[in-house]
Order: C-alpha cells, then sequence, then structure tokens
C-alpha cells in the first residue's frame, strides 16, 4: 500500500512539474541595453541565466529573452557600444562562457533586423550565458539611428514605437491576426490533416518591442478527433511572426497520441 501511494504521489508531481514546463514556453523578458557610445565597429554583450532552452533576440537598443522550455530564463544584462543597425554589415556571433551549446539561430539582415541566438542548457539549475555579437558599419534603411527601433514605417505605426495609443485603434500591422492563426493552421494541418476554426478576435497587447496575440480555437483531425485550443503568437508589429504555439484544453483531439487503428 504504501509503494502505491509512493508511485502515485511521485506521478502526479512529475505530471505538475511537465505542466509548469509547458506553461512556462513562450514566456519573455525584455531589456533596454545600456549604451556606451564610441564609433568604429559595432559589438553588444548580453549576460543571462538559462535553465532550458532560450532564445536571446537583440534589435536597435533593447533585447526580447524568450524561453522556449525549462524554467524561466533572466536577463542579467545587455550592453552595447552603439544600437544594432537593421543591416549591419559582417555581422557574427560568438559565445563567452555557459556549460551548454549556444549558436546564431537568425542573422539580423536577413530576419527584419533582429539578431537571435539559441541557448541550450542542458545541466540542472540555472546556468549564466554570455556571448557577444560584433558587426562592422550597416544601414537602418532610411531610419536616423537615434538608438532606438527604426523610425521609417516599417511597423504601420507612423514612424513610432511604441505606436500611439499603445497600437489600439489599428496602429498595429492589419497582419497581426492572419498571419498569427495561418502560423498555428501551419502547425496542425499539414501533420494532422483536417481544419481550424477560429473563434472571436484574439487580443492583443504590446510586450517590449513585440505584440502578442492569445485566441482561441477548435480543431478537427483528418480522423474526425476534435479538440478545444488556446493560441498564442509572438509578432513583430510588422505583421511577421516570431514564434507561435498551441495548448489543446478539452476534446478527444490529442497531437501526442498515436492516429486511430482502422476496424
Amino acid at each position: 500500500m504504501g509503494s502505491t501511494r509512493s508511485t502515485q504521489v511521485m506521478l502526479c508531481t512529475a505530471i505538475l512539474a511537465g505542466m509548469s514546463l509547458f506553461a512556462i514556453s513562450g514566456w519573455g523578458q525584455t531589456i533596454n541595453a545600456q549604451i556606451s557610445g564610441g564609433g568604429g565597429s559595432g559589438k553588444c554583450t548580453f549576460e543571462v541565466r538559462v535553465d532550458g532552452v532560450a532564445d536571446v533576440q537583440i534589435r536597435g537598443n533593447q533585447g526580447f529573452l524568450q524561453t522556449k522550455s525549462g524554467m524561466r530564463a533572466q536577463w542579467v544584462r545587455l550592453q552595447c557600444n552603439q544600437p544594432l543597425p537593421r543591416n549591419p554589415g559582417n555581422f557574427r556571433f560568438q559565445g563567452v562562457d555557459g556549460r551548454g551549446r549556444q549558436n546564431m539561430l537568425r542573422n539580423p539582415s536577413n530576419n527584419n533586423g533582429v539578431a537571435v541566438i539559441r541557448i541550450e542548457d542542458t545541466g540542472g539549475g540555472m546556468e549564466g550565458y554570455t556571448g557577444d555579437i560584433f558587426w562592422n558599419g550597416g544601414n537602418n534603411n532610411g531610419g536616423n539611428g537615434n538608438g532606438g527601433w527604426w523610425q521609417d514605417d516599417w511597423n504601420g505605426g507612423n514612424g513610432q514605437w511604441p505606436p500611439p495609443g499603445g497600437g489600439g485603434n489599428g496602429q498595429w500591422n492589419n497582419s497581426l491576426v492572419p498571419n498569427c492563426q495561418n502560423a498555428i493552421r501551419g502547425k496542425l494541418v499539414p501533420q494532422f490533416g483536417g481544419s481550424v476554426s477560429f473563434k472571436g478576435s484574439p487580443s492583443r497587447r504590446q510586450a517590449g518591442s513585440f505584440i502578442m496575440v492569445d485566441g482561441n480555437a477548435t480543431y478537427r483531425d483528418r480522423y474526425n478527433r476534435q479538440g478545444n485550443l488556446t493560441y498564442h503568437c509572438t509578432m513583430h508589429p510588422n505583421g511577421n511572426v516570431a514564434d507561435s504555439s498551441y495548448n489543446v484544453t478539452s476534446g478527444n483531439f490529442n497531437p501526442q497520441a498515436p492516429p486511430p487503428q482502422p476496424r
């Protein structure tokens, strides 16, 4: 009896831990860089604490740390001698320290000015990671390079960030919601078939340099399994998707379960 009860407690603990880690996935935190000034070649140094997988995103004079799995990653510092240009020349990344892996996921020159560094920590507990990005010159496509986000009209906010009124009343790009929903559809239909029906108007809120889109949907796969979903997207203000995810809240559709066997 004691052994059975102990096993049940351990199983419940594991399930709750798994649910906590899943809920944290996609969590993000912004930071403003400390700009030291100086011309010549550009350099930014970031320092974060990670237990799991996280993406360090740097653009202009701001950073966004997105936890992909594990415990919530934490900013320690972001220091630059100048803001990262939208189209930097000879961009490169170098990991400085940390027990796990660091690699450049996206080059800002072909990612709308956003540098993305993936950190994968496989050890137990939080670990400090430091990395450097470097570049030689570059341009902001008409921006005035004053240390903020690009001052042209790329974000649909008449050259202002944050857009006036916190992005309401059409200040954000009109493709935010459709592009988010297309990303969710692309995660489901190619793999499981069927169709997705999005319900109501999803919420949109500003989080640093990104827009968070959250909504609800129903999904029916090719085997007629149906599920109610919540979905989340981290969006660039110009409508591009930075990250997207969904969670099945009820129904008999389970993306982890094998398909039904024909009778």
